[in-house]
């Protein structure tokens, strides 16, 4: 088993305000984010406002149909353009409630009253009056950006996680539900209960059932992905030969009768493979472009630093992780992005965000999915946010000197050892070239 204990994790980086200081400057400040769809800025003049930490993010789709992106500030006296939390917006010009000053959709000032009351050669500068753009570029249908101008570009700060996200034409997804989650923890500590399966025994032990806590992981860079076998029971559980009701459910969902199903509890998962095999020419869902293991397994990628992509042929579920805008390293926002390809002819209703506060309510009860919802993902999302602020609050006991991991948590030492690395001044170039790119391993079909 590979020592992941190599990489030290100090406890206090889980709620120490230096270190969120350090992570914001070397890390959030330097890579790229996952913004808004890019289906929530359709037409121009349509704004999504965004918030990373502190910064206020405008996305604005333009005359020319590309979105720009700049801060939510006018450069005039600090005052935030469009007042208001996350979500969609319009703005056919930027106008600046306090003093009336005027930026296009392209930075550019273009008003301001009283004019002659300033020193034209300011205000004929565009580097001082030109609202303060950030980069912005796309990718499987959203919009992603960074905060540094001196970063690789998108593909290559991906590497080789895009190609195997392309093949489940992730632009073909549209929105079916976005809420987000304020817990009071760091935001390392939820996104490292969703970085590990080795959980699952004792926290999703129904799972075990059909499904295998044993996910493979590979590393690709500074990136990662594990997989969950869906369609089979662990071998952990007792019962190789039955077909129980979860079992059933998923002969079901793909168009086979369980009362006629002749197989037994371990031939679930192959079944479920050549059932969507089948419809692969006559269907919305990409089976033609996925491996055999991605029709029925849960693929579970990590973008390094604060996204996670649980992905399914017929849904994915983005989740990601963002420090909160209050300056506290012990608060977080989760957000939770549901997302399908529509069939032909069907639509779903218009989304509703909003933030809701970490345990005020069943999380079956916050997510709105109709007819995508799925008793399963809502059950272990609801067991593992219920933890996360116990967690938080255990790091802070003097008896806790840090982590001990299995080789089933490596990612977390993974992603951990890379966010050390940017903040002790390494190149973030530097860091993607010396990361393993590990060769695929999927579970056998």
């Amino acid at each position: 088993m590979p020592d992941t204990n190599d990489q030290r994790i100090d406890p206090s980086w889980y709620w120490s305000r230096e270190r969120a200081a350090e992570e914001w400057d070397h890390v959030w400040a330097r890579v790229w984010h996952m913004g808004p769809r890019e289906e929530e800025i359709p037409e121009t003049g349509d704004v999504f406002i965004h918030t990373l930490g502190r910064e206020s993010l405008l996305f604005v789709r333009r005359a020319d149909g590309s979105i720009g992106g700049f801060f939510n500030v006018c450069r005039h006296r600090g005052n935030r353009l469009l007042p208001g939390g996350d979500g969609p917006a319009f703005a056919p010009r930027f106008t600046c409630a306090f003093h009336g000053w005027v930026f296009g959709h392209d930075g550019a000032l273009e008003h301001v009253p009283y004019r002659e009351r300033f020193d034209e050669r300011i205000l004929s500068d565009p580097a001082c009056t030109s609202l303060r753009t950030f980069r912005v570029e796309s990718f499987a249908g959203w919009t992603w950006f960074t905060l540094d101008d001196e970063a690789p570009p998108l593909r290559e700060f991906l590497g080789p996680l895009a190609e195997r996200l392309e093949a489940y034409r992730m632009e073909r997804a549209t929105i079916v539900d976005y809420k987000t989650f304020e817990f009071a923890c760091n935001w390392k500590t939820t996104f490292d209960a969703f970085s590990e399966s080795y959980h699952f025994q004792a926290l999703h032990s129904d799972i075990l059932s059909w499904g295998n806590e044993d996910a493979p992981i590979t590393l690709l860079g500074i990136h990662s992905y594990m997989v969950n076998e869906y369609g089979r029971p662990s071998r952990l559980y007792a019962d190789q030969e039955g077909v129980n009701p979860a079992l059933a459910a998923l002969l079901q969902a793909s168009g086979i009768d369980p009362a006629t199903f002749k197989g037994k509890a371990t031939d679930v998962r192959r079944a479920v493979q050549q059932a969507k095999r089948s419809q692969q020419d006559d269907t919305v869902f990409p089976y033609a472009t996925l491996a055999d293991s991605q029709l029925s397994d849960a693929y579970h990628y990590m973008l390094f630093p604060s996204v996670h992509f649980n992905l399914f042929p017929e849904f994915y579920v983005a989740m990601r992780y963002r420090p909160h805008p209050g300056g506290d390293p012990e608060r977080m926002y989760f957000d939770f992005i549901m997302c399908a390809p529509l069939a032909p002819g069907e639509s779903v209703a218009p989304y509703t965000h909003r933030v809701a506060r970490g345990g005020e309510a069943p999380v079956g009860d916050v997510l709105e999915w109709g007819v995508r919802n799925h008793p399963v993902v809502n059950q272990v999302l609801g067991e593992d946010i219920d933890l996360v602020e116990h967690v938080q609050a255990g790091m802070r006991s003097t008896a806790f000197a840090g982590p001990i991991l299995s080789s089933d948590e490596r990612r977390i030492a993974h992603y951990v050892a890379t966010i050390d690395g940017l903040i002790l001044g390494r190149a973030l170039r530097d860091i993607m070239a010396a990361n393993p790119v590990e060769a695929d391993n999927p579970p056998g079909a």
